[in-house]
């Protein structure tokens, strides 16, 4: 007992420290400069020229931020899906994007967290939630609950997890009618909703501290991302 009340106090100490020193190497673009930067590195990406990706993962570039920290100044919440990784499709190097990643791009507690940490702690001012086109989680979710509840197959704990995350998305576009494609963009814009009404941390930056939330989706196909026009 005595040497859980003394390791209590050191830990939290040690978490203190290195959330002082996060805050202290901030990013310096307000998020519709990291909206654009974003879109101008996609678009590098879509011709096939990611110069600035490649110069930003040098040793120089490592090494500088591993030893005077990380200064994101956009946040990623976005799909594990293999073929969407943000820093190649963004041209985007080391230091530059904060990345959350989980199948169908949804957000629990332990997203929620990261993304606070980040705009919190390392500054930075826009989230962006990116869905992507032929997303497997949110094409699984959609043929679930579409198949009648006594035909559904038996799904573990943690995969029904994400699978309910996305069963507003799902019914909401049964009911517009517009197929898996819809049920990806309505998935990102709920998920936008989340991040703003879930986290207390997050909705008061965005009235106070310029921080941004907007949602876009890649297409896997041709490689642009669009932002949904509410977002903007």
């Amino acid at each position: 007992m005595k040497f859980r009340k003394l390791v209590a106090p050191v830990i939290a100490v040690a978490l203190f420290a290195s959330l002082a020193f996060a805050s202290g190497t901030t990013g310096s673009l307000s998020a519709d400069e990291a909206l654009t930067a974003l879109m101008e590195g996609n678009a590098k990406f879509v011709s096939g020229d990611v110069e600035h990706l490649v110069a930003n993962a040098q040793p120089a570039r490592r090494i500088d931020t591993g030893t005077n920290g990380q200064k994101p100044y956009a946040i990623v919440v976005t799909c594990a899906d293999s073929r969407l990784s943000p820093e190649i499709l963004f041209d985007k190097g080391i230091g530059e994007v904060f990345v959350v990643r989980v199948a169908g791009n949804v957000v629990a507690p332990h997203e929620l967290g990261s993304i606070e940490y980040a705009a919190e702690h390392l500054g930075a001012k826009l989230i962006m939630v990116l869905g992507h086109s032929k997303c497997g989680a949110v094409s699984a979710a959609y043929d679930y609950f579409t198949t009648p509840e006594a035909l559904r197959p038996e799904l573990s704990n943690n995969l029904e997890s994400i699978v309910d995350s996305i069963e507003p998305a799902v019914l909401k576009a049964v009911t517009a009618g517009t197929g898996k494609a819809g049920a990806e963009d309505i998935n990102v814009d709920e998920v936008v909703k989340q991040i703003k009404k879930k986290s207390r941390v997050i909705r008061e930056m965005t009235e106070t501290s310029g921080v941004k939330v907007v949602g876009g989706k890649y297409d896997v196909v041709t490689g642009a991302v669009s932002i949904h026009a509410d977002h903007e």
